[in-house]
């Protein structure tokens, strides 16, 4: 299962995840983005910084609570970082809001790195190679896939998590439902691979939940009796120089120990170890900035030297125990095998190709802008040849192309279009709305458009933000009706207007009405002839109808005089 996935509905044409991984382990096909996981370290910085939350984290917090719901033993290893990360809680009260989330027991992850800090030492005593820390699972991922040559540096040790699940699995057997919380998204890997955790949360994770309960419940936050197991220096495990401080006394000018933080600095001290240029004895390395308190999911938004602060104030609280013996039962060993990244590497002659793709066919045309997402222009095209890129991507050129293609548009336009600023001096037009107004002198960018014509709809749009829709302006000294559109940019201090010689469309309407008018004429002449024929037919029907009448009467007279003699 995917540790981190992308909801697509989210995502399109944005690449800041593109921009902000150190690795490059994005692709992106049709504007959107996806995660590759045979490259991807799981820093966690396209979730961080995606600004449409469409990178999303998968989530165990289910998996738990339906454990605990089955009446299963939960134990929760509490990340050494909770206290400069949980600033509204006290120890106390953290450790009781957490059980009563319905867990039965809550340790602190230091326990672990206890064990792993002593371990560190003898490794380091009894070794002539450089020692790469194996605590951060994000560093791991890094050498790992990016460096196989140094794999043999790592340590041979489980990281603090791993060694207190198998701690506390011996504590509470090895059917109690063992859980991590850390502010750690790589943990969720690092679980799968070993099994001594059975579930991960991030602090993000365990603080909605906790929020969520109180919320539910209507509850406050509580105390509770809680006693910090005594550790020697495990707690400062979880910052920046703190692993070196828990196992060896640590001087910062010591040459042959190094102490970096920070997934670009980390890189760098591996380039530098992977062409002999350096040797150090021991290389204590965060992916986080800061260390483990500035994890990706540490959810706190108190600024680092306020989180580091608490987390060592916490520390030197806490009862120190010198002497903390590792169980001898258990095994803490664990051997880091090489998982390479397969680089597909394109010729020269392909990488040209696609680079005259989108417009670049000098060095000079490249940009190395990194818009795209990719540090130069030619490792976008490696992408490109790869699958994991497209040419849209390039910002300049798409920039260019929509310009190019505007311009075009603009130019041959059949429409007169014109850009005036306020003070109406002419900043763009096109050869239409030359030819309609150039008539005794050219019109030019940087004239005043009142030396051509009445530009008080202009005024008044600037001025006032009025906008001007399909008005009729005719300018009988140019022999041009026009139908006009005049639109304010104010955020640009200009004025467009698109104008339309309706002319010819207007004289084809003047005939048309012209004629109409003369079938009209036409048509009632003929109706009243039509009309005055149509009486004189009436009365000449109605005098022979009258004739024929009377000729009819006499002669029944005469019939029936007959009858009566």
């Amino acid at each position: 299962m995917q540790i981190i996935t992308t909801r697509k509905v989210n995502c399109k044409d944005c690449h800041r995840c593109l921009r902000v991984c150190p690795v490059k382990a994005i692709g992106i096909n049709q504007g959107r983005a996806r995660v590759l996981d045979d490259k991807c370290i799981l820093c966690g910085q396209c979730v961080t910084e995606c600004p449409q939350h469409a990178k999303r984290l998968i989530s165990h917090v289910p998996v738990i609570q339906e454990s605990i719901a089955n009446g299963r033993k939960a134990v929760l290893s509490l990340g050494s970082s909770f206290l400069g990360l949980f600033p509204e809680y006290t120890p106390n009260q953290l450790v009781s809001a957490i059980k009563a989330l319905g867990f039965s027991a809550v340790e602190e992850t230091a326990t672990g790195a206890e064990a792993v800090s002593l371990l560190y030492r003898k490794l380091v005593r009894n070794t002539d190679k450089t020692v790469i820390s194996s605590n951060c699972p994000v560093i791991v991922n890094i050498v790992k896939k990016y460096y196989p040559n140094l794999v043999h540096h790592l340590a041979p040790i489980v990281s603090p998590m791993m060694a207190h699940g198998r701690i506390l699995k011996q504590k509470f057997g090895a059917d109690a439902f063992v859980v991590f919380a850390g502010p750690c998204m790589a943990k969720f890997a690092e679980h799968n691979e070993q099994q001594s955790i059975d579930a991960v949360m991030t602090f993000v994770q365990l603080r909605q939940w906790l929020n969520r309960h109180r919320y539910e419940n209507n509850a406050g936050i509580a105390g509770d009796s809680y006693k910090p197991e005594p550790l020697g220096n495990a707690r400062f495990f979880p910052l920046a120089g703190g692993i070196l401080k828990s196992f060896m006394n640590f001087d910062i000018l010591d040459t042959e120990i190094i102490a970096v933080d920070g997934i670009d600095e980390c890189i760098e001290v591996f380039d530098s170890l992977s062409r002999g240029e350096i040797k150090p004895r021991f290389i204590e390395a965060f992916s986080c900035k800061g260390g483990c308190i500035g994890g990706p999911a540490g959810g706190s938004t108190q600024p680092m030297p306020v989180r580091r602060l608490k987390a060592i104030e916490y520390a030197n609280s806490v009862d120190k125990k010198v002497l903390w013996q590792i169980p001898e039962e258990l095994d803490f060993s664990c051997v880091h095998l090489p998982d390479p990244v397969q680089v597909v590497e394109p010729s020269e002659e392909e990488i040209k190709e696609i680079l005259h793709q989108i417009g670049k066919f000098t060095r000079a045309d490249e940009k190395n802008c990194g818009a795209c997402g990719y540090n130069t222009c030619r490792e976008k095209a490696v992408a490109v040849y790869s699958g994991l890129a497209e040419t849209e991507m390039c910002m300049p050129y798409m920039r260019s192309k929509a310009e190019s293609f505007a311009s075009i548009i603009v130019e041959n336009s059949l429409n007169g279009i014109i850009a005036v600023n306020e003070k109406m001096i002419i900043q763009e037009l096109n050869p239409a709305v030359k030819q309609m107004f150039s008539l005794k002198k050219d019109m030019e960018k940087g004239h005043n458009l009142a030396e051509f014509i009445d530009c008080s709809d202009f005024v008044a749009a600037a001025n006032y933000g009025y906008k001007v829709i399909s008005k009729r302006i005719e300018y009988p000294e140019y022999g041009i009706i026009t139908e006009q559109m005049i639109v304010p940019v104010p955020e640009h201090s200009l004025v467009i207007g698109v104008i339309s010689n309706v002319t010819d469309d207007e004289k084809r309407t003047q005939e048309w009405q012209k004629m109409k008018e003369e079938t009209v004429a036409k048509a009632s002449e003929i109706i009243n002839k039509q009309m005055q024929v149509a009486q004189e037919i009436a009365g000449l029907l109605g005098e022979t109808t009258a004739e024929t009448k009377s000729a009819l009467l006499e002669l029944m007279w005469v019939l029936k005089g007959k009858e009566d003699k």
